[in-house]
């Protein structure tokens, strides 16, 4: 086999979806899709126009390849009773190393695509960069041909790395969101719209990409304006959670601007 054709989705999330609707762009076969839930693999399936299972012992024997698109703590057990053994297999995890899928008789890789996902917005994979990690040369060949038809940033990255990576996406990304959260509740409880934040968070994206993001630091914690600070810890004091988050926060950038 020198060419993935035909393909299993194990998971039904958002990975699974974007990747999949991405692959099924270049021509591969969607075979099959496995969830343990059979709402979102019907709802998929229906997506891919494609099969739909929720019994392991139901996957189909021959497909190319089984990317295994689930949640950290379902990986073992999906593993644990996945029937087919020496099967070409990926995840798509972040965080797992590839040894989980040979640990289980599989040949392993890894096929991980460094964005969130949500399902309702569709993204540019050709943007995304892909990170990808096999066990032979030949596999990871095969998947980097793969990944080079749907994306222009292909990368091999090994599992440590890919940990390393994937804590950094978390600050990144889950964490900047979150904080993107606070500030929305903080101007809707005065009745303000947070669009009013948009060109604010574009230019601080843009300014991280051109430059290093601790030279482009801004704010009253970098210019330890304490006057300030304070001000804000005292307009803040009927949401003790986020008061102590932007103390801790501002903290952590004097902090980090005095070395």
């Amino acid at each position: 086999m020198d060419r993935i054709e035909k393909i299993v989705l194990l998971g039904a999330g958002n990975v699974s979806t974007h990747l999949g609707a991405a692959l099924q762009g270049t021509g591969r076969r969607i075979l099959q899709v496995y969830s343990r839930t059979i709402g979102a693999a019907e709802i998929l399936a229906r997506k891919l126009d494609t099969d739909f299972t929720t019994d392991l012992n139901y996957i189909y024997p021959g497909a190319d390849l089984y990317i295994f698109s689930l949640a950290d703590n379902a990986m073992e057990e999906v593993l644990d009773s996945f029937p087919l053994k020496d099967v070409f297999a990926v995840h798509t995890s972040g965080s797992l190393p590839v040894d989980i899928l040979q640990k289980a008789g599989l040949q392993a890789g890894v096929f991980y695509p460094l964005q969130t996902f949500s399902k309702t917005i569709e993204p540019d994979f050709s943007n995304i960069p892909l990170c990808i990690e096999a066990k032979t040369e030949k596999h990871q060949q095969i998947l980097y041909h793969l990944a080079s038809e749907i994306s222009r940033d292909v990368r091999f990255i090994n599992s440590k790395q890919r940990e390393t990576i994937h804590i950094a996406a978390v600050f990144a990304c889950n964490f900047t969101n979150h904080l993107f959260s606070i500030a929305e509740e903080i101007l809707e409880n005065k009745e303000i719209s947070f669009d009013i934040m948009y060109p604010l968070i574009q230019e601080t994206v843009r300014k991280a990409m051109q430059q290093k993001p601790s030279l482009v630091q801004t704010g009253p914690a970098v210019r330890k304006d304490d006057k300030i600070i304070q001000k804000h810890l005292k307009q803040l004091s009927t949401l003790p959670d986020y008061q102590k988050l932007y103390n801790f926060i501002s903290q952590s950038i004097t902090q980090n601007s005095t070395k």
